[in-house]
């Protein structure tokens, strides 16, 4: 079984770490802002929404250079880091163009978003901060995709830890012991970010450049890499835009059902997030180690794999959701002052067992597909179930049959299930065999 490789096993214990701790630090960063101001958490989630959808965009690169170089290290070992180098400045001249044209129409971005102006200005003035260091931060994220594809998940992984602690480290600093000496506190927090955002960014130069050298021939750009790197990326980052589209829906669905369900919802959610973080960092691991066998074309050893790892991914969701569970009905009813809502997030949690191994193995086979360049039919798939499936099947259960949100998550688990139907009779028949020409290696 492939969890008891040591390679696999290098992979896959540091991603899960490094999820679990950026699980664990956004909720710290949140919990300090919620003990200093309501307005600074309304500011503060009201630029992560907007950065998310930028972020999204630059990660094209990012995915399509995760491809290339998982076929690179199988054929033409030279070209690696002429490739990483290569995107590395393809990443940072989209990031400045992106942080440039954000900024210049951010303020009305912001009414777009109907920002209240209770907030507005204070959520302003902590975008251009966050938006001033967004090269800084999609270099970090780049380099540490480099570095897990290229066996050094253990480092990329040490680089977040110290990157996020120093974020929490600097925010309870000015929020709790100096906040008078500070001016404006919340501003602070932003610029404390930014510092660990830089602090972040040199330590992962400073990795890289220990693996590779640069020549100066690298950054000579190449417009056949560009354009296969974004051909790759691109259908990735049009499946995240479409998600976060279709979940503002969602939002907006739940909100209709009362104060006592979002309450509900909300910790349901964050609690099924450690099955989830779990799940993902299990497929992004795969997603190297596998795609090793698809680059040489082990097709055999290949698919008996996958089928292993997809059991025990379902197993993994399964065993977590379950422990998650039983922790909550020990610990939450004194985390919870309301009895309904105690009820309610066991209810939802039992419900949401069904959902998290599905999702699970969805994105495994979703990321295999991916890096064997079969990136558009998993896109399309996604796109034309999310709606015409989910957020129609949504508001009939949920709204208009009065299911509330038990509803919705039913409609959920009836989408997640058929695209995996779908995606495994995809990578079964073999079709995806004839994608990985795109690659370009």
């Amino acid at each position: 079984m492939i969890v008891t490789k040591g390679a696999f096993r290098s992979l896959y214990v540091p991603i899960l770490i490094e999820q679990l701790f950026i699980l664990l630090m956004g909720q710290a960063d949140t919990l300090m802002l919620n003990s200093y101001s309501t307005n600074a958490v309304a500011a503060s989630g009201m630029t992560s929404q907007i950065l998310m959808l930028i972020t999204f965009l630059i990660t094209i690169i990012h995915v399509g250079t995760n491809i290339r170089i998982v076929h690179l290290k199988a054929h033409q070992t030279s070209m690696i880091p002429k490739e990483v180098y290569h995107n590395l400045l393809f990443n940072i001249i989209v990031s400045i163009v992106f942080t440039l044209v954000v900024g210049m129409v951010f303020s009305p971005l912001l009414h777009l978003f109907q920002v209240p102006k209770d907030i507005f200005n204070l959520t302003y003035q902590f975008g251009l901060v966050i938006l001033s260091v967004l090269t800084l931060t999609s270099t970090q994220m780049y380099i540490g995709t480099v570095l897990r594809i290229m066996n050094y998940a253990a480092i990329a992984t040490r680089i977040t830890v110290i990157s996020n602690l120093t974020n929490i480290i600097l925010n309870a600093f000015v929020l709790f012991i100096i906040p008078d000496l500070v001016g404006n506190p919340v501003l602070a927090v932003a610029y404390a970010t930014a510092i660990s955002r830089l602090l972040g960014c040199l330590l992962a130069f400073i990795a890289l450049l220990k693996i590779y050298r640069p020549k100066l021939h690298y950054f000579k750009i190449n417009f056949k890499i560009l354009y296969q790197v974004s051909t790759l990326g691109i259908p990735s980052a049009g499946e995240q835009i479409s998600y976060n589209f279709a979940q503002t829906f969602t939002t907006a669905f739940i909100a209709m059902l009362g104060t006592q369900v979002i309450a509900a919802k909300s910790v349901a959610t964050v609690l099924s997030g450690l099955s989830f973080s779990c799940a993902m960092a299990f497929s992004a691991a795969c997603q190297i180690y596998l795609g090793h066998f698809i680059a040489r074309h082990r097709y055999s050893v290949l698919k008996k794999t996958v089928l292993r790892s997809i059991w025990f991914n379902v197993i993994q969701s399964l065993i977590i959701m379950v422990c998650v569970l039983v922790g909550f009905v020990a610990v939450g009813r004194w985390l919870t002052h309301d009895v309904q809502t105690y009820h309610l997030i066991i209810y939802y949690l039992v419900i949401l067992i069904g959902l998290e191994p599905i999702r699970a193995i969805n994105n495994l086979i979703v990321d295999l597909l991916n890096v064997a360049g079969d990136v558009r039919f998993p896109v399309t798939v996604n796109i034309i179930t999310t709606w015409l499936l989910l957020l129609p099947g949504s508001f009939l259960l949920g709204i208009h049959l009065g299911f509330g949100y038990t509803g919705i998550i039913l409609v959920s688990i009836a989408d997640e299930a058929l695209r995996f139907i779908i995606m495994y009779f995809r990578w079964r028949n073999d079709k995806w065999r004839a994608r990985m020409k795109q690659i370009g290696v």
